[in-house]
Formats: C-alpha cells, sequence, structure tokens
C-alpha cells in the first residue's frame, strides 16, 4: 500500500509534524510505501519533505494510493487534495478562530479566517479524522457525514518523556517555593493574561513564596508587551519567569520544569487537543484548567476545571492542589489511567484500522 502526506510546513519540534513523522514511521514499520510533501520545511526537515512536485501526476492519479491531508492553518496546497483521485483521508488540527488573534496580528487572523472557511470544501473525502473528538465535532458541524468521521489522538511519546532531565535546573526549582506552571505558546487564546491575574492573587493572598513558570515561546510583540505591563502592575517581575520565552526550551529542561511542577495551570479558551495536559499526567502534576474547547474531552476528568474567572476561589482550588495529598495521590492515579488511553500502540492500531478499512 502507498501512502502520501501533505502538510503546511515540516518544523523541528513543532507538534503536527510531529504526527506527520509518527505516521511516516509507523507506515514503514509496517512494510507500507510512505511519502511526506510539505510547502516548506526547516534545515532539519529538509530529507524528508519530497516537494508537492514530487506528488504531481502519477501520484495524484492513482486510485489505490491513499492521501492524508492535515489541516492546521490556510495554505494553497490544498488544490493538491482536491484535485487528487487517490482515497482521501482528511486529518484536521483545528485551527485559532481569528477573533483571538486579531488585535495583535489582523493578516494572521485573516490567515487563520481562510483556514475555518476552506473546512466545508473539504467535505469530499474517504475518511475526516479529528485529533480530538472536539475536532470531530466541528468537522460534523461543516457538513461531514458523521459515518466518515472519526479520532486519531495525537501521538504521545510517553517514552521520551521519562528521558534524562536537567537535574541542575530541577534543583534550583526546589528551593522551597511553590512552582504554578504553564507550558504552551504565549498566544491571546490561550489568555496568559488570565493566568497572571490568578497567580497575582495566589502570590498576594494565599502563597507569597510562589511563582509562575510560562514555559514557551512568545508571539507577538505587542501581546508580549501587554503581558509585561499587567505583571509589571502586580509588582510580580521578580515572581514570574518566561523560560524559553524565543526559541523553547530543550527536552531536558522541559522535563525538568515538569518535574518540579506542583501545580499546571492553564486559562486557555481555545485548544484542538492540549498536549501539555496528558504529559502533566505523565509527570503526576495536578492539572486546574479551564474547561472550554477540547480540554475537558482530553482531560477525561483527570484534573481539576473551571469556568469562570472568580480568582479568589481559583486561588484557593490552587492551593489545594498544592497542599492537599491525598486529593494529588488521586488525581495522580485518575492521570495514569487516563493516559493508558493514549497510549502509542493504542494509537497506532487505530490509525492501520482505519487505512485498512479504506
Amino acid at each position: 500500500m502507498r501512502v502520501h502526506q501533505i502538510c503546511a510546513r515540516l518544523q523541528f519540534g513543532d507538534a503536527i509534524t510531529g504526527q506527520v513523522l509518527r505516521i511516516h514511521e509507523l507506515l514503514g514499520s509496517w512494510g507500507w510505501e510512505s511519502h511526506v510533501y510539505a510547502t516548506a520545511n526547516d534545515e532539519a526537515m529538509a530529507e524528508v519533505n519530497e516537494g508537492l512536485k514530487a506528488y504531481k501526476g502519477k501520484r495524484a492519479r492513482s486510485r489505490q494510493d491513499i492521501l492524508i491531508y492535515h489541516l492546521s492553518v490556510y495554505d494553497d496546497n490544498y488544490r493538491h487534495y482536491l484535485e487528487s483521485r487517490n482515497h482521501k483521508v482528511l486529518i484536521y488540527h483545528n485551527i485559532t478562530p481569528p477573533h483571538f488573534l486579531a488585535p495583535y496580528d489582523p493578516f494572521l487572523a485573516e490567515v487563520c479566517g481562510r483556514g475555518r472557511n476552506l473546512l466545508p470544501h473539504m467535505k469530499e473525502c474517504d475518511l475526516a479524522l479529528g485529533d480530538s473528538e472536539y475536532n470531530r465535532r466541528e468537522l460534523v458541524a461543516a457538513g461531514f457525514e458523521q459515518s466518515k468521521t472519526g479520532v486519531l489522538p495525537i501521538f504521545i511519546d510517553t517514552e521520551a518523556l521519562g528521558g534524562q532531565y536537567n537535574q541542575d535546573l530541577f534543583g534550583d526549582l526546589q528551593d522551597g517555593t511553590t512552582n504554578l506552571l504553564f507550558v504552551g505558546r504565549m498566544v491571546p487564546n490561550k489568555r496568559i493574561e488570565d493566568l497572571i491575574d490568578l497567580f497575582a492573587v495566589y502570590n498576594k493572598k494565599v502563597d507569597a513564596n510562589s511563582r509562575l513558570l510560562l514555559v514557551g515561546t512568545t508571539w507577538s510583540v505587542t501581546y508580549n508587551a501587554e503581558l509585561a505591563r499587567r505583571v509589571r502592575g502586580y509588582g510580580l517581575q521578580g515572581s514570574v519567569s518566561i523560560p524559553g520565552w524565543s526559541w523553547g526550551v530543550n527536552d531536558e529542561d522541559l522535563r525538568a520544569y515538569y518535574r518540579a511542577g506542583d501545580v499546571f495551570i492553564t486559562c486557555s479558551r481555545h485548544e484542538g487537543f492540549c498536549v501539555p495536559l496528558l504529559e502533566s499526567m505523565f509527570f503526576g502534576v495536578p492539572i486546574l484548567a479551564r474547561a472550554e474547547a477540547a480540554i475537558p474531552l482530553t482531560l477525561g476528568g483527570a484534573g481539576m476545571t473551571f469556568k469562570e474567572m472568580d480568582l479568589p476561589l481559583l486561588a484557593e482550588a490552587v492551593a489545594e492542589l498544592v497542599n492537599n495529598q491525598s486529593l494529588k495521590e488521586a488525581l495522580a492515579e485518575k492521570g495514569r489511567e487516563r493516559l493508558e488511553e493514549f497510549a502509542p500502540e493504542r494509537t497506532a492500531e487505530t490509525l492501520r484500522s482505519y487505512l485498512e478499512n479504506l
């Protein structure tokens, strides 16, 4: 069997790229012929990307082949999907609703809007998969036939999560200070400003010996400035840290931050999946998360959720997660059970079943 994958960009460390590569590796391990094409790539992915020109012609016309198209942003390469005569599989990773981005980057907001508007035009396919149940429901709402939809979760590399960690960094973080942790990009839909507001109340009213670790890359100069003003306004300059703000942190540092985290918190209002929830489960970090978009479905009860930004109440909830040992143990056990449902071998079996049934 021959399978082709098309995506917008291949970039080392990117979640969508990781999914493309894992599928590529699995197909090869099954003895299937696998090809990957992208509009662009970074240097590390140059050998993987065969280029869209390589897909044109005979490969695109074959009725026996399978084409997997990854939709995560608008890209003109969608035309290859529409014109292909292969069996078509769409994998929808969701696209940030443009209203979150418009105040900071109108151009990117317009691109995201075009991507979301494209979705109903992609419905002529053999199979449409969301990488979460939330995304699958969006496919159905966009007009995809429900019987031709399904879920293929993001592959979670639990073996890699258990690898070496920066012991010096971990030791520095174990200084008796409570570590409130967020992992992800600093983007408006994740409502980092709400998280800073929550931390300010917790730090000022509940636990002055605490810090907020925002582990991830920043995005917009304007949005960064807004967050910086918020931190200064609360007088929290020494208590809020953004490690890896420009290039991100390496894997060993990331593992150290998770190991040192007392509570993982996200106030995000839009997630298509939210991988850090599962990473927190792996490290046994209790979770406090806003119950919006894909978050409740990914969490599956393995954490504490909220809907309203009642800051004093949420600050007390954080304290409970930090100090209540029996609650922490119960949530850790629930997290381990939930994580088993995302075991890589289980996801691999799901993928193979989908493709063989075509």
